[in-house]
């Protein structure tokens, strides 16, 4: 009878989870990035279709809010673009985002912040995969990714080239430990201290 209970309790959460469509030609549940987050709930899916992918309304392209949900391209990192326009982050994790929010299959380009350019996490431990962050820019820290109190970030295949920074070119990490399974840094530049920096 417990396991019956079980099973109808994982069939009923599987149920109620969505899947939303993004696609910037606007064929389909929306045509940006954080109109299907703020509407996804935990457990839900986001699949982004190829296309650049901005706004104008705030500091950040994406901000996942907190939310455990699986974000990630239909096509890969090489047809589905993150790009902050040189006047705007890429992707912000500051509502203590766990493993389970999920990133996956995105190039972050052409962001700016004071810190963490393409990627901003506080007190927050996202997963990401098969992503690129190049082209990146900040005036303080992190170019390409800027991890901040007891930030846990995992990264698998992803690179970070061509960032700048005046500290972290590719990234920094402030009282954080990023997990890094086959990442690739090259080509960061950093105006004072290092390609990537730990304090």
């Amino acid at each position: 009878m417990f396991r019956t209970a079980l099973i109808s309790m994982f069939l009923t959460s599987t149920a109620l989870a969505d899947t939303w469509i993004v696609d910037d030609d606007g064929k389909a549940d929306f045509d940006n990035i954080q109109a299907a987050v703020d509407a996804a709930s935990d457990g839900d899916e986001i699949v982004v279709l190829p296309g650049t992918y901005t706004t104008s309304t705030a500091d950040e392209v994406v901000d996942m809010l907190g939310k455990e949900v699986w974000l990630h391209s239909s096509a890969g990192a090489g047809v589905t673009i993150i790009d902050g326009e040189q006047t705007r982050r890429g992707i912000l994790c500051n509502n203590n985002e766990t493993v389970n929010t999920i990133i996956e299959g995105f190039t972050i380009t052409n962001c700016y912040s004071n810190s963490g350019g393409g990627m901003y996490n506080y007190y927050s431990n996202p997963t990401l995969t098969n992503c690129t962050f190049t082209n990146n820019t900040t005036d303080g820290k992190g170019g390409g990714m800027y991890n901040y109190l007891f930030s846990l970030p995992a990264l698998t295949n992803c690179t970070s080239t061509d960032n700048t920074a005046n500290y972290g070119g590719g990234m920094l990490n402030d009282d954080s430990s990023p997990t890094l399974t086959d990442c690739t840094f090259t080509a960061n530049t950093p105006n004072d201290d290092g390609a990537m920096r730990n304090v």
